[in-house]
Parts: C-alpha cells; sequence; structure tokens
C-alpha cells in the first residue's frame, strides 16, 4: 500500500506540469517579493510561488520561458532562485546555484531524489487514496458484509468476513460505511454521501454470488469497527489520478456552495479540505482554481442608527423594508451588502456532482456556505 500511495504521490507532481492551457495572464510581483531564495524542506510550489506572485496560481508563467528551470517540478532543497526582469520587463525565476550547509565536521549536500510538490501531498493523500463520495446508486450496488464466522456485530483486525457480491479477482479491499449526505443547498437535492472508511482486508476467497456463496475477506487494519452493510470495495477503484493534474482557470462561469468539511470543523484554513457541490456535471476538473466569497452582513439603517439584521427589532425590519420600497432620495432602509473574496481553493477530486479541494490561501475560516466562483483574473 505504501508503494502505491507513493506511486500515486509521485503521478501528482510529475503530472502538474501539464500546463500548456495556462491563461496569457499579467504576472503581478509582490511588492514584498524578495530576490533570491533558498529552498527549504518542507516548501512547495505554491509557498515558493505566493512569495513573489499575488496570484500564485499563475506560477508556471514565471518560469514558464526559463531554460534553467524547465521543469517546476524539478526544484529541490538547496536550489537558489532569483528574481529577475528580461529586456521587456517581465519577470522570472532563474536557478542561480545550489546551497550546501557546511561544518567542520562534515558537509551535507541535498540529494535530487525528492523534488518539492505542488501543495502539502500528506494534506491530500488519504483523500486520493481512500476517501470517496458516492452516489446511492454505486453504493446500493457495491458488495457488502453479511457477518462473521462468529456472532459478533462489531468485527476487529483479524476477524473473517462473509461478504455478498462480486468480488472478482481483487487481492485487498477497502470497508466503507454511508456516511452523511452531501445535500445543494440550493436545490436540497441529495449530491452524494460521504464514504467513511472503516478497514482494510485481504481476500480469503471470492465466492461464488451465482450460487449464493459468499466471499470471505479478513481484516487486516482498521479504523473503525466493522458492522454489517458496510460496503466493499477494491483498494484501487476509484482511487487513479487523472493522467493529467494541471493548474487551469475554469472555462465556463460557477457559481457553487461549499457543501461540507471532513472533518465537521466550524472553521478551516490553509490547506484543509473542502466539499463543493459542483462537479463533472458542471464541467470542473482537477486543478482548477476558485474563488471562495463570502456576503457581508446585511445592515438596517431606517435612521436610528444602522445596524446588522440581526441585531435589529422587528420594527426596525419592517421599517427598513418599507424605506426600500419607497426610500426616494432618503437612500435608507435595508442594505444588501456584496459578496467579499475570503480564499481560494484548487480542486483535486472531482465526482459527477461534488468536487473535494484544498484551500491554498485564506483571509479568514473557511465555513460551510461560503461560495464557490470563477475567479476574476
Amino acid at each position: 500500500m505504501r508503494v502505491l500511495i507513493r506511486l500515486m504521490t509521485l503521478a501528482l507532481v510529475i503530472s502538474s506540469l501539464h500546463i500548456s492551457s495556462l491563461i496569457a495572464d499579467t504576472l503581478t510581483i509582490r511588492k514584498d517579493a524578495p530576490s533570491e531564495y533558498v529552498v527549504k524542506k518542507g516548501d512547495t510550489l505554491w509557498d515558493i510561488s505566493s512569495l513573489f506572485l499575488n496570484d500564485p496560481w499563475l506560477w508556471p508563467k514565471l518560469w514558464k520561458f526559463n531554460p534553467q528551470i524547465k521543469n517546476p517540478h524539478l526544484i529541490y532543497p538547496g536550489d537558489q532562485l532569483k528574481l529577475v526582469y528580461d529586456a521587456d520587463g517581465s519577470p522570472k525565476l532563474v536557478m542561480a546555484k545550489r546551497s550546501f550547509s557546511l561544518s567542520p565536521q562534515k558537509r551535507i549536500a541535498y540529494k535530487k531524489d525528492e523534488p518539492i510538490p505542488m501543495v502539502p501531498l500528506n494534506a491530500i493523500e488519504s483523500f486520493l487514496s481512500y476517501e470517496l463520495a458516492l452516489d446511492e446508486d454505486t453504493l446500493e450496488g457495491l458488495p457488502y458484509v453479511l457477518g462473521t464466522d462468529r456472532t459478533v456485530k462489531r468485527a476487529l483486525p483479524g476477524d473473517l468476513l462473509y461478504i455478498k457480491g462480486d468480488l472478482k479477482s481483487e487481492s485487498k479491499f477497502a470497508i466503507y460505511r454511508k456516511g452523511k449526505a452531501y445535500v445543494d443547498p440550493d436545490s436540497e437535492d441529495i449530491l452524494g454521501y460521504e464514504a467513511v472508511l472503516v478497514a482494510v482486508a485481504d481476500l480469503i476467497n471470492s465466492g461464488d454470488p451465482s450460487e449464493g456463496v459468499p466471499g470471505k475477506i479478513r481484516i487486516t487494519t482498521a479504523k473503525q469497527e466493522v458492522r454489517a452493510s458496510d460496503v466493499v470495495m477494491p483498494i484501487r477503484q476509484g482511487q487513479d489520478l487523472p493522467a493529467f493534474f494541471k493548474m487551469a482557470k475554469v472555462t465556463t462561469e460557477l457559481d457553487g456552495t461549499i457543501v461540507a468539511t471532513p472533518s465537521d470543523l466550524a472553521g478551516v484554513s490553509k490547506y484543509d479540505v473542502v466539499i463543493i457541490n459542483k462537479g463533472q456535471d458542471s464541467q470542473v476538473s482537477a486543478g482548477n482554481i476558485l474563488t471562495i466569497s463570502r456576503k457581508s452582513p446585511t445592515v438596517v439603517d431606517q435612521g436610528l442608527g444602522p445596524k446588522y439584521q440581526e441585531d435589529a427589532t422587528r420594527y426596525e425590519k419592517f421599517v427598513g423594508v418599507v424605506k426600500n420600497l419607497f426610500r426616494g432620495d432618503e437612500h435608507k432602509g435595508i442594505y444588501d451588502m456584496p459578496y467579499e473574496e475570503v480564499g481560494q481553493v484548487m480542486i483535486f477530486k472531482v465526482y459527477e456532482k461534488v468536487s473535494y479541494g484544498i484551500i491554498t490561501k485564506n483571509s479568514s475560516p473557511i465555513y460551510v456556505g461560503d461560495k464557490i466562483n470563477t475567479p476574476n483574473l
């Protein structure tokens, strides 16, 4: 499993180079951008680009025409980057030299074996390899746990499970439990369900579904106790990365909402994961960068001083509505405030109606209900 996850991680890093469709926006260098920077262990391409660019998701343009940095994924701890400008005044990053640590006892040099990733892969590794969002039909069609070889209702590592359904010729399985529903806040339709990983198991015998003979699997590791009706999926199914994982702008206007966070936290921040109510049917794809925005509080102003709507009395709200309808030149009533940008999210896993994204920047905590839009770049 570690080999599988490592290969997937490497695929994500390497495939981030395929950026041919990025737009030709003008780069805006941060006022406090450093003139040079030495790459450190733990850095990401996003972090480094954030040091130089107001819009770090445009990092490929900063390095695109740089002969010394042909592939941004080939940047390693110890590399020294310099910000320079060409004859036309366009900025670019160039590789200055490798940096080494020296001491009287030893000389330490970084090996070129692990390039820095685009984003912290440990933040999304489990979502790339295990976490799923499944629709009702898919869940209903999966093999599921009938019981164990003992009269126990909750199975643990080492226990044998009997499975109804076709296990095919797979050798390792993930066991999931139907979790919370992802509900569209506008239509109230169920977009899918969280598939909660509860355990991993090895195949013992695939059985014969046509003859009613159940398959057998044995639990190897478990996050929770396994119960009857928990569903079973091959480890590899639903966990393949796209052939090309590229950062790209959305090609259509998008107006979505954050509907959940895996941890159910009240507020999340940079490099946390969120789930949005848009997916393949809205032309969302892995690598899309989207804006997170939030509506500013509505204000009631009916002559006694402005108040937030939640603090206004019923009378003040009523008068505010009336003045909103017949205010003439008074310009007093209920003020419906605009949306303001509070962060950005990069989509990394897409289903038919929902998508997983990782927050790449935020100016305040991000909440369920915040809006997702196409960036105005």
